[in-house]
Formats: structure tokens, sequence, C-alpha cells
């Protein structure tokens, strides 16, 4: 049992003492260590994980692996973990499919690999999904690393449009087939990726998220349909990680129950990503 192993290493030689556990110390006995450090983390193996929070005097330490239940400070070396490992993955991936969010990071990952197993048209293995943590950050990612990899942006369709992508690709930074919108597959101005869902099965994800019994006759007005929702959640700002959190940890349960036109949709979506590839 060794606590805080990290401390005084640098980065990489926490990654060596994670490779000396692994490789010599587990082997021989069960090894439990306590970390402040993203780098003690390793994100492949998040199943290993423990987190610990102080609940107070009456409560006292909990130890969870639900990360639903942990505050933002208990969850920022795993979050950092996460964040280290992708930016690894995204300066040497050779095609890169910028995302806004870790929600359609999900949808996207677990759908494509349930249409790969069906031998449907799924995301090519080429791609390496990277969520920026916002549509406004979009153009930035795609501006940095657009002029040295294979850059393709996927976003929602927005009222306001997407300015900023489309100067990039009059800059040449971004190509004019590699700006793909959900409202391209859904003939629509407005569409999130929500709405490759029908309404009843994306609202399947919203009940058991946010622990509502909503029908579809509930939701009011014709806008994506996180709009709807947030109305009838009675909030501002609709949390999309948490309907695509349940998605994640019920995939097995849900999948094999989404329609068939919400596959169709989706596979319509990879191909059209798929086409940008050079």
């Amino acid at each position: 049992m060794l606590d805080e192993p990290g401390t005084g290493l640098h980065a990489r030689a926490q990654a060596d003492f994670l490779g000396f556990i692994d490789e010599r110390l587990s082997r021989k006995c069960q090894v439990v260590y306590t970390t402040h450090s993203p780098f003690m983390v390793q994100p492949k193996k998040l199943l290993r994980v423990r987190l610990v929070q102080d609940d107070g005097r009456d409560i006292g330490s909990r130890v969870t692996d639900d990360v639903l239940s942990i505050d933002s400070d208990t969850l920022f070396p795993l979050q950092g973990a996460l964040g280290y490992d992708m930016v690894q993955h995204l300066f040497i991936a050779p095609h890169n499919l910028v995302v806004e969010g870790t929600s359609d990071f999900t949808y996207l990952s677990l759908i494509s690999d349930y249409l790969r197993e069906k031998n449907r048209i799924s995301l090519d293995p080429k791609w390496s999904i990277v969520p920026v943590g916002g549509a406004d950050l979009v153009p930035t990612f795609v501006a940095l690393l657009g002029k040295h990899l294979a850059v393709t942006a996927l976003v929602d369709s927005r009222k306001e449009g997407h300015q900023r992508l489309q100067q990039l690709k009059q800059h040449g930074i971004l190509k004019d087939t590699s700006l793909v919108t959900i409202g391209s597959v859904l003939n629509s101005k407005l569409a999130d990726i929500e709405d490759l869902f029908s309404e009843q099965e994306y609202l399947l994800l919203v009940n058991e998220a946010f622990g509502t019994t909503f029908v579809p006759t509930q939701l009011l007005g014709s806008d994506p349909i996180v709009k709807p929702c947030a109305r009838a959640l009675g909030v501002a700002r609709f949390d999309h990680g948490k309907p695509a959190t349940v998605l994640l940890r019920k995939y097995t349960q849900i999948l094999p129950i989404i329609s068939e036109d919400t596959l169709r949709r989706f596979e319509a979506l990879f191909k059209k990503v798929n086409d940008t590839l050079a």
C-alpha cells in the first residue's frame, strides 16, 4: 500500500513507475496506492480506479466508482488523465474528427462500434474522434491543426451559422468538404446530434438521466430536441452529458432496441464523414 508514490517524480517517471507496478509488483501482490496526479491514472484501466471523497464529519470518507456522485475537485485527476491521453492521441493521429463535446464522442463511438459489429456502415477506423469542449472551441482547434493534420469538423447546425469555420475554409485551412453538419444529414437548418435519435429513444435517455417520466407529447416546440427537453425540465441550459452517460453505462441494453430509422440516420452521417477522408 503506497501513499502518493508519484510525488516528486517527473510525469514520464510516474508513467515508468506505473509500468513497474504492472510488470513487477502486481504479479506478486495486490497494489493499492493513493494519488492526486493525473499521470498516475491509466486511462485504459479506469475500472481499477476508486474515487475517495471526504463527506464531512457525520459521514466521513466515501470510496466509490460512480463518477456522477463525486464533486469536480475529486474528479480532476481522472479528467486530467483522460485529457492528457486524448492530446497524446490527437497529435499522432493522421485523421482527426473534431466534435464539440464528450456527448458527441459517446454517441459516435458507441453507435459506430455497434454498427460495425453488424457489418453495417460505421466510422472508418482511421478516424480519431477529438471532443474539444464546446462549439466555440471547434474553430480554434481546426485552426491549430488544420495546416498540419487531416481534420474534419462535425458540428451541430445552428441558427447563427459557423462563420469562423467558413473563414477557415476561405483561408484554405479547412477543405470545403471537411465541414459536416448534423443538419446536412437531417435536411434541417437546425439540428443537434441528439436529433438523430427518435423522440421516444432520446427521452428514454433523458428520463433515466434526470429521473423524469416525459413522453413525446410533453415536448413543446419544433426546435432541436434538447431545447424542448430543457423547457420540460425548467432549466435554461441543458446538460447534454447526462443522457450520453446513460447510454455509455447501459449501451448493452439500449443499443439493441434502437430503431432502424435511427441506425440509418447514423449510417448516413458516418458515410458523409468517411467521404471526407483524403
